[in-house]
């Protein structure tokens, strides 16, 4: 773009106005015209004039100014400099002046106004000519002309034109069939092939090459034929739009290339071909493509491939073609993996990428090229041998600068301009809404003031042949950077590398003065944007973010993951915007509501009176000011007030870091690139980001010192556009980090899908690939351009109303969720909760939350203090890390160290243990008979949850023992009991409102009912009490954490997280009562079924009378049971009395188990249990199961309870079959199962009866089970979790069994009255309801007080001795020598019965 006329530097002081403005365009800015500019208007103005429509008023009001003149006019037309001294105030729009120059446009109203003028002449029937003056009426046939009596090319007989200002009848020409095709015949193959030596590269293949090779005749008789033109010209290309250039030049080549048998290539047949083999690999496609004359066959394509190889590696010597010398350049360096496919996975490439960047493209010099051998296919392999590294040994650097120059504050204010605006974009959100206003990006392509930079020159570099994880690989790419950079005569030149590749880079460079004066490393820009996006979700990932962006809608919960750790980097950016655009203006309207009206009346022109954006930038500086700063004090005070508000503001402030990070880039500011960085070191210092926080303030520090160490690359980096990457000319605020060019050009380009996808593992076909990708890739782009496709020219897609629409959206939806959840910002509270759960975090989560940065900043003041300007430490030592705690930490269950802390139960442990009793004489039998631990393990997993088996292994017995038990069919006139929470969990597809997901329920039971020919259905639910004996297996299924949500309507939408929603209680309550309420008023067609369905303690029954709905109480089925296993059989007894048959739908064991054992209170009513899913869905006749049982069925309720349910513990390592065949074969213990739970307190007599059995399960006839205990361990010593409980977990596991099947033995009453768990095996600790493992302590008090000593003097034998002064003997496990503190050793005397020798 040519600059502005010096002579107009003046008119900076006056207000430009747009001459070409059109309507639709509102909030751009004002641009004043170049000459270049200015000169292509009025060649458009000149042909607006000649047309109709609203460009030729404009171009009319112009020429009355006297700024333009028709062609008519002898005066000349008036320069640029003219112009604008005439009109001081001539700018224009961007988009206002790309649409009045618009060829397309000017082109279409030429062919509208033309189509226009020929529906005006009315053809005479009476004068009719012949099309050949040869051609008469009385012809004989063979001299008939064949084309029809009118125009060929418009398919009229007669047409008007205009000629030199008058209209006048254009008459018809001669076209004889045979002679038109001679003419193009010859002119196809006079066409001139294609003149460049082989092989053609990019440059060669273009638009434009092609041009040169189709003939005018050719181009317009297609032109002609398909409509797109009707003007008579042979000599020149007739004037076609551009995509109808595209194609009519796409079909002339193929038409080339067919004429000449494939024998003259065209550029699309060799760039097509060549590009479909990049991007697929597919010899196939290519060939198929070939076949319809689109492109080259597959040899060529390979031959061409190969000739490029050829040709990188006889250039390899030179840098990239297109370079200009003396020019700052940047050379950027990247891990590329093509992942070609082997068996083993091993063996794929792994090779190093490279791009050179200068900030404008110059023009270019011709090298010249070697001759390539045209017609080889295959490729020699050549090996290159990298120079081995010898390493030097690892050296920090040293930054010789003031202490003052860490201090944070200075940067702060050089980001406060940025920030500021970043504070006015959140503004002009809040007034104006978000469907109005674009979004971060799209504002600041807006309201941007500075010039667009120019394109950046961009060359692909060859590839190095090695991975950039080895140092050799890493050193020749500094040997070949300082071979370019003397190539291009350049004292030094600029790397930059992502912070892998930068710590090895650097840990040469240190150690090497001459590569550091000729080298000046930068760590990319781009990774360190994602690595700061990964400290943003582990700090606020668990507290809500999480949450609120998945059921925003905002991130599928698939991608989730990524987004949190910043690795997604589109998604994430996206995320943090929307988040930041949400939350800010939360934040801004619990400002404004604690604002008093004589507050807000001292910013009228903001709050009050400000209709568009453009005024608000243009408000009054001072009350702008005054708003910022009477806003960031509420902030302050705030924060001091409510702990999660202060949580919150700091996620605002860190996404604002961040994108003030990105407006650096984008700006291509460098001094507040600076200024972020060093805002950014505490946070990865805070959070372990270790690697970051080694390298970042590193790289950091030698950019600041950079201006005294090397002054002239300070200059050159630090102008606009020295240090970032341009791609485009078009809008501004658009430069993109060095890192993330490499990632959009040379890397995007190399990777196809596959991989190096339709080679052998041959070495020459690999090579050829690598070697051949740089200029592949270029010419895959150059197709890109010949099709059309490329956008140049398109606006920002951040200014789309479909963009900034659908930003608004996900804006509005984050609030609305928000909103749902916990506003932080009105949440006024002590405590600091996760938005999305309510969890209320820890004293330990809310300090470390809340020191973080303080925190982060000292440990990075003393790191740079310490390893890089003082050099106290070397910068490889190992860095301490934080380990700040956050939610995450806050939701997992932890137990404090105290001295009943958990004894780690392995076995050299607790062989330990066991050495210190025997030297300090305590009976083994005595240390056995303690837990050994806080819990018994074995009845409990290692995290202290409940040992579970395999529940269905009890119903797979019974079903076993009756081959005839399972039915194909159930009877029709069945009544059908639904375990309703199980069905609501299972359904797949969740409608999106909880209207349409009660109706879905009702619907489905009554769908399985009317398919199974049932007549009744009941929905039977469970109730969720706040103090349960099922808590701690609802806690596990929450431990995540979970959103408490209220139902207020039909409409509201449904949670995409629904198993998170499903797993907290008080949700499951709320989707219950909801459905309840909801099904009175449905208009579901019942089909004569009678429909009971449950909420709370309430029953309801609901039929259709007279096509009537009809719902009433059934108080007989109200009740107090809290599971639906036992309100199931409640049910089913109801069922009973006006049903023959009963059948119980559910998945659960644990129902199974209870109809099977109240059989018999079903005398005169079959009872059906359907279960499983899929292929396993079944159908049990329980009264034929039973009565094939060996054992009493009442016994299972017990049996099942002591071996494990959902509220009991299993034991370790004996399931339920192995019980169940020992209670077949000693029939003593039937009574034993059939009393337990008949009463809600455990008598001594059944206690023992448990004893004796649990004894018999682990292999023992004793009745003491502290003694099997023992003798399992003598006999084969092994953890803790094999061996049988202690007594004293025994009875507390027997009081909890005991009150679970009392429990399941009620559930046909409609009250059980149970009390409470407290004292059967539970106990309350802080009013919640907690296991009790365990009355006494978890072992003796002189092992839990064990001491050691490690003595090197005095044969402890005096007072500093620990054992001595404790008054106990030195054991194996003391680390002192030469000691005499000892007793001699007993043997033990064991009875014949142990075989325990030692340990």
């Amino acid at each position: 773009m040519a600059a502005p006329s010096p002579s107009l530097s003046t008119r900076n002081r006056v207000t430009l106005r747009c001459y070409l403005h059109n309507e639709s365009v509102t909030f751009e800015n004002v641009k004043e015209f170049t000459e270049k500019r200015w000169n292509r208007f009025k060649s458009c103005a000149k042909e607006w004039l000649q047309l109709a429509g609203i460009d030729r008023t404009i171009a009319e009001n112009l020429r009355s100014q006297g700024l333009l003149t028709s062609e008519s006019e002898a005066r000349p037309s008036l320069t640029y400099v003219e112009a604008s001294a005439k009109c001081p105030d001539l700018g224009f729009h961007e988009t206002c002046y790309r649409r009045f120059i618009d060829v397309k446009r000017i082109t279409a109203q030429k062919r509208k106004q033309h189509e226009s003028d020929q529906s005006l002449t009315v053809p005479s029937p009476k004068k009719l000519r012949l099309r050949s003056s040869r051609t008469s009426a009385t012809s004989a046939s063979s001299t008939r002309p064949v084309l029809p009596h009118h125009c060929i090319i418009c398919h009229r007989v007669e047409r008007c034109i205009t000629h030199r200002g008058k209209r006048v009848k254009d008459r018809l020409c001669q076209a004889e069939t045979f002679d038109a095709g001679m003419i193009i015949r010859k002119a196809v193959k006079e066409s001139p092939g294609m003149t460049c030596s082989w092989p053609p590269t990019a440059k060669n293949l273009t638009i434009v090459s092609a041009a040169e090779m189709v003939p005018p005749q050719l181009f317009n008789l297609i032109a002609w034929c398909t409509g797109t033109s009707e003007e008579p010209l042979l000599t020149e290309y007739v004037e076609v739009s551009d995509d109808s250039y595209v194609r009519l030049m796409s079909l002339c080549q193929d038409i080339i290339y067919l004429a000449g048998n494939g024998r003259k290539q065209t550029p699309k047949s060799l760039c097509l071909g060549l590009t479909v083999r990049h991007l697929t690999g597919s010899s196939q496609l290519v060939t198929l493509l070939n076949k319809f004359g689109h492109c080259a066959s597959w040899d060529t394509v390979i031959g061409l491939e190969t000739s490029l190889a050829q040709l990188q590696l006889a250039t390899s010597h030179l840098a990239p073609a297109g370079f200009s010398k003396d020019t700052p350049t940047i050379l950027v360096w990247d891990n590329i993996d093509f992942g070609e496919e082997t068996v083993s996975g091993r063996g794929t490439t792994h090779h190093t990428n490279g791009i050179m960047i200068q900030s404008r493209i110059s023009q270019q010099q011709q090298q010249e090229r070697p001759a390539v051998k045209k017609g080889s296919r295959s490729l020699e392999p050549v090996v290159t041998e990298l120079e081995p590294y010898a390493s030097r040994g690892r050296k920090g650097p040293v930054y010789q600068c003031d202490r003052s120059v860490l201090d944070k504050s200075q940067y702060d204010r050089v980001m406060s301009k940025a920030t500021a605006k970043d504070l006015l974009f959140l503004l002009s959100k809040f007034l104006f809404g978000n469907s109005s206003t674009p979004g971060w990006t799209g504002h600041n392509i807006q309201h941007q003031q500075e010039e667009v930079l120019p394109k950046s020159a961009i060359h692909y570099l060859p590839v190095i042949e090695a991975p950039p994880t080895e140092m050799t690989t890493i050193n020749a790419i500094l040997q070949k950077s300082i071979s370019i950079a003397d190539q291009l005569h350049l004292p030094h030149i600029v790397l930059v590398f992502d912070q892998a590749i930068y710590a090895k880079i650097q840990e040469i460079r240190w150690t090497r003065e001459d590569l550091a004066k000729r080298t000046v490393v930068r760590l990319g820009e781009f990774h360190i944007c994602m690595s700061f996006m990964g400290v943003i979700g582990k700090r606020f990932g668990d507290a809500g973010l999480r949450d609120i962006l998945i059921e925003s809608g905002t991130v599928a919960q698939g991608s989730i993951n990524g987004v949190i750790s910043g690795h997604h980097y589109n998604r994430a950016i996206h995320s943090h915007k929307i988040m930041f655009q949400a939350l800010g203006k939360l934040r801004f309207s619990v400002f404004l509501e604690n604002l008093t009206d004589e507050e807000r009346a001292k910013y009228p022109s903001i709050l009050q009176s400000t209709p568009n954006v453009q005024e608000l930038f243009s408000a009054s500086p001072e009350e702008l000011a005054d708003l910022m700063s009477c806003y960031d004090a509420f902030i302050r005070e705030r924060n001091q007030e409510s702990p999660t508000f202060r949580l919150w503001s700091s996620y605002l402030d860190m996404v604002q870091l961040l994108l003030v990070f990105i407006r650096a880039t984008r700006e291509s500011d460098w001094d507040l690139h600076l200024s972020a960085v060093r805002s950014m070191i505490p946070w990865f210092f805070a959070y372990d980001r270790m690697n970051y926080s080694r390298y970042l303030p590193a790289y950091w520090l030698e950019m600041v010192t950079l201006p005294s160490k090397n002054p002239k690359c300070f200059e050159e980096i630090s102008k606009r556009g020295g240090w970032t990457v341009q791609r485009q000319d078009q809008h501004p605020f658009s430069s993109i980090a060095c890192d993330q060019a490499i990632e959009q050009t040379c890397n995007r380009d190399s990777k196809t899908r596959g991989g190096i996808t339709s080679l052998t593992l041959n070495r020459g076909a690999v090579q050829r690939w690598i070697l051949s990708q740089p200029e592949r890739s270029a010419i895959a782009r150059q197709c890109e351009v010949m099709s059309g496709i490329d956008e140049h020219g398109r606006k920002s897609k951040e200014l789309d109303q479909a963009r900034i629409k659908r930003d608004g959206d996900a804006t509005a939806a984050v609030l609305s969720t928000v909103e749902a959840m916990i506003d932080p910002f009105n949440h006024i509270a002590e405590d600091m909760v996760c938005l999305s759960s309510g969890v209320v975090a820890n004293d330990d989560v809310v300090a470390d939350l809340t020191d973080a940065l303080q925190r982060g900043e000292a440990a990075a003041v003393r790191f740079m203090e310490h390893r890089l300007i003082e050099n106290k430490e070397d910068i490889f030592t190992p860095i301490k890390q934080n380990k700040l705690k956050t939610f995450s930490e806050n939701l997992r269950s932890g137990k404090k160290v105290t001295r009943d802390t958990v004894i780690k139960q392995d076995r050299k442990f607790f062989a330990r243990l066991l050495i210190v009793g025997q030297k300090r004489k305590i009976d083994l039998r005595e240390v056995l008979s303690y837990s050994l631990g806080s819990i018994s393990f074995p009845l409990a997993n290692a995290s202290g949850s409940l040992a579970k088996t395999n529940k269905a292994a009890l119903l797979h017995a019974v079903e076993e023992s009756s081959a005839d038990a399972v039915v194909r069919e159930l009877p029709s006139e069945a009544a059908l009991m639904i375990d309703g929470m199980a069905h609501v969990q299972s359904m797949r597809v969740i409608p999106e409102t909880f209207g349409g997901l009660s109706q879905a329920v009702l619907s489905q039971i009554c769908g399985l009912a009317l398919k199974n020919s049932c007549s009744r259905v009941d929905f039977v639910a469970d109730r969720y009490n706040s103090i349960s004996i099922k808590g701690t297996e609802r806690a596990k299924r929450a431990e995540g954490g979970s959103q408490t949500f209220k139902i207020y309507h039909k409409d509201q939408k449904t949670p995409r997280q629904f198993k998170k929603f499903l797993s907290n209680g008080d949700n499951k309550e709320a989707l219950l009562e909801f459905m309840y309420n909801n099904w009175r008023e449905t208009e579901e067609d019942l089909h004569n079924l009678t429909v009971f369905s449950t909420s709370g303690e309430n029953c309801q029954r609901m039929q259709m009378n007279d096509q009537k709905l009809e719902v009433s109480p059934c108080p007989e089925l109200s009740c107090d049971h809290e599971e639906a296993d036992t309100r199931l059989l409640l049910h089913a007894k109801h069922a009973a009395s006006t049903h023959a048959d009963v059948v119980i739908k559910s998945p659960d064991t644990d129902v199974a188990v209870i109809s099977l054992s109240h059989i018999d209170d079903f005398p005169g009513s079959a009872l059906y249990f359907m279960t499983g899913k899929g292929n396993q869905s079944r159908i049990i006749d329980l009264k034929k199961a039973s009565s094939s049982l060996s054992v009493p069925s009442r016994c299972l309720i017990g049996l099942h309870a002591f071996t494990g349910c959902d509220s009991t513990s299993a034991f370790y390592g004996k399931g339920k079959q192995k019980a169940l065949k020992m209670l077949e074969d000693n029939p003593g213990f039937h009574n034993t199962f059939c009393s337990l739970g008949g009463a809600f307190n455990l008598d001594e007599d059944l206690l023992a009866s448990l004893e004796r059995f649990v004894c018999m399960l682990y292999g023992q006839t004793t009745t003491s089970i502290n003694d099997v205990r023992y003798r399992v361990f003598c006999s084969s010593p092994s953890s803790e979790q094999s061996l049988p409980p202690t007594r004293d977990a025994l009875i507390q596991h027997a009081k909890r069994s005991n009150y679970q099947a009392a429990i399941h033995r009620r559930a046909l009453q409609q009250r059980m009255n149970a009390p409470s768990p407290d004292g059967h095996g539970w106990t309350m600790k802080d009013g919640e309801l907690a296991i009790c493992w365990m009355t006494r302590p978890p072992a003796p008090d002189v092992l839990l007080e064990c001491v050691s000593c490690g003595c090197a003097v005095g044969k402890c034998l005096k007072g500093r001795c620990s054992c001595l002064n404790s008054g106990l003997p030195c054991t194996d496990i003391c680390k002192c020598t030469n000691c005499g503190n000892f007793e001699e050793e007993a043997a033990l005397a064991l009875d014949e019965d142990n075989c325990y020798d030692e340990l």
